[in-house]
């Protein structure tokens, strides 16, 4: 095979695997925005086509699935679905492994990419908001309280009336009021999930390539011994009577909380596989997080008080 042959078949691997990466890409995402229920899984999984096509094809095979996939979804959805996944995707599809090649590790990867993606979601936002004379506070406000009333009349739909449906209102007033609160929290915690996803797929899909990647491995994952202090005064700030300092001290206390459940479930993931626990406990525990959120916060726990127990370090039996 000569070197120009060996170059268009190289070229071709290349534009082949960009051209699936922009259907793959394109299908997750709008399955995501088509069925909103069912379709959050596959919106976690729609940036990576473009960041393995980055780690594994180059530069202009990440481009192409991006902007390939962010048309497509632009015609289909609209401008603001659009600017939705290159806002999402693209970071995450091309700055983390851009950021991994470069030699920084996985949690330093996932901080700047969830950072940067929080900057381009606030510089959008405000963009839009000044373009439209759209209000995007009074929007989000608009859509939450919206939601929660769909939710209320399949309740009345369904025959729950009475004091009853004043419990089930009330609740959900609350709840509105908490989600125009947090939403800024929220929206922190779904891009971290999501480009951890992501991450985890990349270090799986491309253990065999010659690439030395410095993920590192999960079960060490461990938070900086000072977010503890950032924790308490957070906390603390939560018993003033000022909505414009509980407000945002509410929003970074959730983050934190959600820093020491990953922590948690490393010093799980450590015990599990210390222990060698079967696999059929490991779905049933996976399980389990996901249908009863009493476990959430017991696993963020575990990772707060490994600051000081350690549960990872092997414990030296003294002679007495």
């Amino acid at each position: 095979m000569t070197l120009k042959t060996l170059t268009d078949h190289n070229l071709l691997v290349r534009l082949k695997a960009s051209l699936l990466g922009v259907v793959g890409s394109f299908v997750l995402f709008a399955s995501y925005l088509a069925v909103p229920p069912l379709g959050i899984f596959s919106g976690v999984l729609a940036p990576f086509p473009a960041a393995y096509n980055r780690l594994i094809h180059g530069r202009a095979s990440s481009l192409i699935v991006i902007l390939g996939a962010t048309t497509a979804i632009t015609v289909l959805f609209g401008v603001f679905a659009g600017g939705l996944y290159l806002g999402m995707c693209g970071m995450i599809g091309f700055l983390m492994p851009e950021l991994l090649l470069r030699g920084v590790s996985g949690s330093r990867a996932l901080f700047w990419t969830t950072a940067a993606n929080l900057l381009v979601f606030t510089a959008g936002f405000i963009v839009y908001s000044t373009a439209s004379g759209i209000n995007l506070q009074g929007l989000i406000s608009a859509e939450i309280s919206g939601s929660l009333k769909q939710a209320v009349d399949l309740y009345e739909k369904g025959g729950v009336t009475g004091e009853d449906m004043e419990v089930i209102k009330r609740s959900m007033s609350t709840a509105a009021d908490l989600l125009q609160r947090l939403y800024p929290a929220l929206v922190t915690a779904m891009l971290v999930v999501i480009a951890g996803v992501n991450l985890v797929l990349l270090r799986k899909s491309t253990a065999k390539a010659a690439l030395n990647l410095a993920i590192g491995d999960f079960s060490t994952f461990r938070n900086p011994d000072l977010l503890v202090w950032i924790l308490i005064a957070a906390g603390s700030s939560l018993m003033l009577p000022v909505s414009p300092i509980t407000t945002p001290a509410l929003n970074l206390l959730l983050i934190i909380i959600m820093l020491y459940f990953f922590q948690g479930m490393a010093v799980i993931t450590a015990l599990i596989k210390k222990h060698s626990v079967s696999a059929l406990l490991r779905i049933l525990l996976y399980v389990m997080l996901i249908i009863q959120p009493y476990l959430l916060a017991l696993v963020a726990g575990i990772g707060l008080f490994d600051l000081w127990v350690d549960f990872r370090t092997p414990k030296t039996q003294e002679n007495l």
